[in-house]
């Protein structure tokens, strides 16, 4: 990667810059990937002067570790609001830190750190998406450049197989699912692809970065609250805490989410009076850091070691200790643990361990929350505005995504592959909107070249989503049109060699196809669809695969219309 990034130095140094402005940062260093070493190498920085500055650091580093779990930008203000920190923040003799993680293709290939906000102020949450936006600047430099120990997908220059283009019996308007239909239409022979097919990856890059950078500000939209999944990801943790020798209470409290709640846990039952008084020790400690409190609902005690012990009393409670939850740029969470005796220093370190855990099950449980949903907006940023303005094509588009979806349902899988399926057909054509598709969209009389053009959109679409939804999603993109005897394109694999996803997208695809009557051919009733399925089955389809649809759609069990 050295090469790469000597050429691009100076472009770096620029775009850092950038956090002075932007974010007003009086330091930041770039740290990229080098994946021989499997570690992150200082590029370039401003304001260290040497004091603190890393020339390297592992996976394990605290910044680079909470980059590649949280994969957004975040801040830690004070040297004591978050421990792990400290030392870092007190070699650079900074004590205000932002960090923003650089992504490509799902992977973290480097972050940028930054330090002391001008005018000793804090860092605050309008700065996340700033900081993340001079990430993403910076990862768009490399976009066209095989660096970070991966590839990107790139459009096909190899000649097309002659006996594999297809075009329809009879002309009529190009749909993605066309080539794809039942039964195959007769094969015609088709010029060898253009060397200047690969004039398109100027474009593909363009357009891979407009996404990305639509994607990434639905990314660094922070939650503005937990929910009540991140409440029951707690009680586990402040079960653990009750088996730290000495403690007999451990409260989580968050003022200002879901309408001010608390959990209790306790090695017994609570008088009234004990409860009062670990309250009333929180209330005292917020008061004396200027922090606000505010309303909590009343909440019963949990006793998850059962009630054989006596009840906890205030006479038990001689120590008590509160710390903030560091979660994002969430506000108004914090942990309290009460002892009945001075605790030991070992006491002392596993509450601390504890209390970290405790911030990555909260960050755990929100991403998963939020990742179904993220990921199908960015899935819907990748076909808009272009599917807009065919109704036809987003019409076919939201069918096969449905279909997918109860396709998956009906095989039983797991409910991330079942999302995974949805995900796929929505984006399964999306690489038609870089093929010329607003000339060719309605025109019935299609070239040989102009098919064979067409047919370069699992590439372009596997290209566009990869950087974005992964590879998983690219992989299925890219095998849509393959088929399990062979005759597929772009690779012509055979059978298993087709990820499973795909088999079932190209069921999913054709049966659209050949149904919606606002297809690309007159709608074929759905016993003669059926009929086709079946004739196709262990050539075009997979034959286990098309039995299932085939049970599905006979059992009524498929979307509903669209």
């Amino acid at each position: 990667m050295q090469a790469e990034v000597e050429e691009l130095r100076p472009r770096l140094k620029e775009i850092l810059y950038d956090c002075a402005v932007d974010v007003r940062a009086t330091k930041a260093a770039l740290y990229l990937l080098e994946p021989s070493v499997t570690r992150f190498e200082l590029v370039t920085e401003y304001g260290f002067r040497g004091l603190g500055l890393r020339e390297s650091v592992d996976q394990n580093d605290p910044i680079a570790d909470r980059c590649g779990r949280g994969r957004t930008p975040f801040f830690v203000n004070g040297l004591a609001a978050e421990p792990r920190f400290s030392q870092l923040m007190f070699e650079a003799g900074s004590d205000r830190l932002l960090a923003a993680p650089m992504y490509s293709r799902g992977k973290l290939v480097g972050f940028v750190d930054m330090r002391d906000k001008a005018g000793k102020l804090p860092f605050e949450n309008e700065d996340l998406p700033k900081a993340q936006r001079i990430a993403e600047r910076l990862v768009e430099l490399f976009v066209d450049m095989n660096v970070f120990g991966h590839r990107f997908i790139s459009l096909s220059t190899s000649e097309t197989p002659a006996a594999r283009v297809q075009e329809p019996e009879a002309p009529t308007a190009p749909h993605p699912a066309m080539p794809a239909a039942a039964p195959a239409p007769p094969p015609v022979p088709a010029p060898p692809a253009k060397p200047e097919t690969r004039a398109h990856v100027p474009r593909l890059a363009t357009l891979v970065i407009d996404a990305r950078s639509a994607a990434s500000r639905i990314l660094t939209a922070q939650p503005e609250s937990i929910t009540d999944a991140e409440v029951a990801a707690v009680r586990d943790v402040l079960r653990a805490i009750l088996l730290i020798p000495g403690v007999v209470a451990a409260t989580f409290s968050a003022f200002g989410h879901l309408g001010g709640v608390q959990e209790v846990a306790a090695r017994s039952t609570m008088t009234e009076e004990a409860k009062n008084v670990l309250q009333s020790k929180l209330n005292v400690w917020l008061t004396k850091r200027g922090e606000g409190g505010g309303f909590l609902r009343p909440s019963s005690v949990t006793t998850p070691l059962g009630t054989a012990a006596p009840p906890v009393t205030p006479a038990e409670i001689q120590k008590v200790f509160t710390a903030p939850l560091s979660v994002g740029g969430l506000r108004g969470l914090y942990l309290t643990v009460a002892f009945s005796e001075n605790p030991e220093r070992i006491a002392h370190e596993l509450l601390a361990v504890l209390h970290t855990h405790l911030q990555l099950v909260i960050e755990q449980s929100m991403q998963r929350g939020t990742a179904a949903t993220t990921r199908a907006r960015i899935a819907e940023k990748l076909i808009e505005p272009d599917f807009a303005r065919y109704p036809e094509l987003r019409r076919h588009t939201e069918i096969v995504a449905s279909l997918c979806e109860a396709f998956a349902r009906h095989l039983r899988w797991p409910a991330h592959e079942v999302e995974n399926a949805r995900i796929v057909g929505l984006v399964h054509d999306c690489g038609m909107r870089l093929l010329d598709y607003e000339r060719l969209y309605r025109k019935r009389d299609l070239t040989s070249e102009e098919m064979g053009f067409l047919r370069e959109h699992p590439h372009v679409g596997a290209a566009l989503v990869e950087p974005l939804l992964g590879a998983e999603v690219a992989r299925a993109v890219l095998c849509h049109h393959e088929r399990v005897d062979g005759s597929g394109y772009p690779n012509e694999l055979h059978g298993d060699e087709i990820p499973l996803l795909s088999r079932a997208l190209q069921i999913c695809d054709a049966w659209a196809a050949m149904t919606d009557f606002e297809s690309y051919r007159p709608p074929e009733p759905p016993a003669s669809a059926l009929g086709a399925l079946g004739g196709a089955s262990g050539a075009q389809f997979d034959a286990e695969l098309t039995s299932r649809f085939i049970e599905m759609i006979r059992a009524g069990r498929g979307p509903a219309p669209v």
